[in-house]
């Protein structure tokens, strides 16, 4: 069974009265909270640091509402590049079963299921 680390309950309204109260306390708490996310990510999360680090380069300076269009934009293009992954992936367990299912039976005598 999968056992996923359960995150702390995520409260909208005290980051967003964080925010409004010291902008620079909330920006400080975000990026530990970011920092503290990568690292649980070990080796595997390297590439997703530089996509971090790679949008906060382009968000430094920007109003609020610049930022919210880049961030926008930058998950919009994380959800399509996953899902082009997940495509590829479904269409290379395809070309397995295919190649599974045209092999004669196991070594235990048994037989490959089909597609």
């Amino acid at each position: 069974m999968i056992k996923f680390n359960a995150a702390p309950a995520f409260d909208f309204d005290e980051w967003a009265m964080l925010y409004q109260r010291d902008p620079e306390a909330f920006e400080a708490r975000r990026k530990a909270m970011l920092a503290i996310e990568i690292a649980k990510g070990g080796v595997h999360a390297e590439a997703g640091k530089q996509l971090v680090e790679k949008l906060e380069a382009q968000l430094a300076g920007k109003t609020d509402a610049e930022r919210i269009n880049l961030s926008m934009l930058a998950m919009v293009a994380s959800a399509k590049s996953m899902a082009e992954r997940l495509g590829a992936l479904g269409d290379s367990l395809q070309q397995h079963a295919a190649a599974a299912s045209n092999r004669p039976g196991r070594p235990d005598g048994s037989q490959c299921p089909t597609a």
